[in-house]
């Protein structure tokens, strides 16, 4: 069964593109969504209050970087996600940085652990994935930091 709509929530684990649709690995079940991921993080952002272009922009500023940044999907419950390549590409995969408990190289490519300790081979360098958690971490703590400062 295919979804139209979906909202990331603190199970979503990562959002892997298969062209026009995507698949959603929650903790307990994997859904096949009818939107590419970039769109279903776009939805999200929207739903939480938000849009996606004003959460790249502000990740962008307090980063100092421009590109295949992380996002915040929702501020509460710090939601971040991070692209593994560039989200202009329709195949891109989004990973929360919340759930994942460690990762490893596997064949010039990433396994990924995430909280109920499935693991998920995904198409990026070890190196590269330890780039892309560094700026969603650095992107949580200015977040956390943000939030507990008193004016």
């Amino acid at each position: 069964m295919v979804n139209l709509n979906y909202e990331i929530n603190s199970n979503t684990n990562a959002i892997i593109g298969l062209g026009k649709t995507s698949k959603v690995i929650e903790a307990e079940k994997e859904i096949e969504i009818s939107m590419p991921p970039t769109d279903i993080i776009r939805y999200s952002c929207e739903y939480f209050g938000s849009t996606f272009e004003g959460r790249v922009k502000s990740a962008q500023k307090m980063l100092g970087m421009k590109y295949k940044l992380p996002v915040i999907i929702e501020e509460t419950r710090e939601i971040i996600f991070f692209p593994i390549k560039s989200y202009t590409n329709i195949n891109v995969c989004w990973i929360s940085l919340n759930n994942i408990t460690h990762y490893e190289e596997y064949e010039n490519k990433s396994k990924i652990y995430f909280r109920t300790g499935q693991p998920q081979i995904m198409d990026i360098s070890l190196e590269s994935l330890e780039n892309q958690i560094l700026r969603a971490s650095k992107l949580l703590l200015i977040l956390k930091s943000r939030k507990t400062t008193k004016f």
